[in-house]
């Protein structure tokens, strides 16, 4: 069996700085967000990145998304955990993988006030960090992955302004391929209205 492994082209990846030049610009930020899904789109038409297994990648013609939408583009006030612990975080097919809790990330989104945790994988050090943010919406099992998805953002282990782009958020690989063991969203992850943003998922297509 596969483990959900990185993708090879870091589509997810979001920084302040990043972001702030396309902030001005609504044509620039939609390019900016188009560029990073045909990135996307070639890697899982390329057979050595791909999830897809081979009888579905012979058909695929795409992912499908929302409409980029800047409301959907959050300033998140990061608290990190102080000493935070080494836990188990549950995987699908039974499997259980090492994350410590990185902080929190308060934020609103059309209104609503909402909070996510952010999550390091096992091993991540540094000064600069890729935090893994995994959420569930109200769309979920309609219009996206039953399962929840996902956000990674580069970020410093220190109290700061991030950038959370729910227009980046994507699916874990087994929602295309059930060979693949991606974590479980942890249900203090659940954000208690729709978030019509980022990667949809078919239902049509099985996995």
């Amino acid at each position: 069996m596969l483990l959900n492994i990185k993708p090879l082209l870091l589509y997810g990846l979001v920084t302040l700085s990043a972001l702030t030049s396309c902030n001005n610009n609504d044509a620039a930020y939609t390019q900016r967000i188009m560029q990073i899904r045909a990135a996307k789109t070639y890697q899982f038409l390329d057979k050595n990145t791909t999830p897809l297994p081979a009888s579905k990648l012979a058909t695929f013609k795409g992912l499908p998304y929302f409409e980029p939408d800047k409301s959907f583009l959050a300033e998140a006030e990061f608290i990190p955990i102080q000493q935070a612990q080494l836990f188990g975080m549950p995987h699908t097919l039974n499997r259980t993988y090492n994350y410590s809790e990185a902080g929190t990330l308060a934020f609103e989104l059309n209104g609503t006030k909402l909070m996510l945790t952010a999550f390091l994988r096992e091993g991540m050090k540094g000064d600069t960090v890729e935090l893994f943010v995994p959420f569930t919406d109200n769309t979920n099992g309609k219009e996206t992955y039953g399962g929840g998805r996902y956000i990674d953002v580069v970020a410093s282990l220190h109290p700061q302004k991030i950038m959370l782009d729910f227009n980046l958020a994507y699916n874990p690989y087994c929602a295309y391929n059930k060979a693949f063991s991606c974590p479980i969203v942890p249900k203090q992850n659940h954000i208690p209205v729709a978030v019509p943003a980022g990667e949809k998922y078919n239902y049509a297509e099985p996995r």
